[in-house]
Formats: structure tokens, C-alpha cells, sequence
């Protein structure tokens, strides 16, 4: 093939992908965006991994824990706002984020009685969220066991 066929072959490939005069090109697909429930079985793992974090005194994982499932709600009210008519949004700033406050104020003083305290509070917090959002049958609880047998809650020793 001559450089020039080449060259015109190119050409008409090209011009073959392009939208003809006056229409518009294609859409591209979204990008995946999670649903509310992604969001929600998240916040229950780092919920359930803060208590073992804080329980066994391991201030360090249990401030990165808090951190991170305050981030997920965060994203949560971000990307799913409203949920099946429930203000999502406005429901986790009025309802979940004080008592995500107090956890964080027990986990710098290092106080396991106001962490165990402050804990108790944001998991009634997230029961009266599911009660509000006419989702009374899902109840979290404080966690009964490791539920995460390949890491260590124990503080690392120094």
C-alpha cells in the first residue's frame, strides 16, 4: 500500500468516527456511583471496628476508625442526599454527626469509660436515623465479638 492510500485509509477511518454534521457524539457511560446501602454496610463495619479498636484501648486504630466513618457518611450525604424520600444529607448532619464528635473528644482523652459511653450514644443515634427513615428493623448494636479474626485490635506494644 502506497503512502498515500495509507494516509487516505487513516482518513476515512477516522472521519468514520466522528458524529456526522449537526448530532451530537455519544454519551459516555457514568462512571459507577454506590447506592445508599454500599455506603450504610460500610459505616457498619467501621462502626463495629471502632468499638473493638476502642475497647481494647487501641486509641490509634480507633481514631483512624472514627476518621474514616465519618469520611463514609460524609460521602454518603455527598453522593446519596436523599434516599427513597428521606433527607439523607441533613439527617446524618443533625442526628449522627454530635455524637461522631463526642467518640472523637473520648478517643483524644484516651477515656475508655467516655468512649464506651459516647459509643453507646452514636449507635442510638444511628438506630433513631434508621426510625426516622422509616427503617426501624435494621438495629445496630455495640458489637458482641471479633467479627475480624485477621487483625489485631490489641494496642501495638511500644
Amino acid at each position: 500500500m502506497s503512502k498515500m492510500a495509507l494516509v487516505c485509509t487513516l482518513a476515512m477511518t477516522v472521519a468514520a468516527s466522528l458524529p456526522a454534521a449537526g448530532q451530537q457524539p455519544a454519551t459516555p457511560k457514568p462512571a459507577y456511583s454506590p447506592g445508599l446501602g454500599e455506603f450504610m454496610l460500610q459505616t457498619q463495619m467501621r462502626h463495629l471496628k471502632l468499638w473493638l479498636a476502642g475497647n481494647a484501648g487501641n486509641w490509634e486504630l480507633a481514631d483512624y476508625e472514627i476518621d474514616e466513618l465519618k469520611e463514609g457518611l460524609e460521602d454518603a450525604a455527598k453522593y446519596v442526599p436523599v434516599y427513597k424520600n428521606t433527607p439523607v444529607a441533613p439527617m446524618i448532619e443533625s442526628i449522627i454527626m454530635k455524637p461522631i464528635d463526642e467518640v472523637e473528644a473520648a478517643i483524644k482523652a484516651r477515656d475508655r469509660t467516655k468512649f464506651t459511653a459516647s459509643f453507646d450514644r452514636l449507635t442510638e443515634a444511628c438506630n433513631s436515623c434508621h426510625a426516622a427513615s422509616n427503617r426501624a428493623f435494621i438495629v445496630v448494636q455495640r458489637p458482641t465479638g471479633v467479627q475480624f479474626p485477621n487483625q489485631s485490635f490489641a494496642p501495638k506494644p511500644r
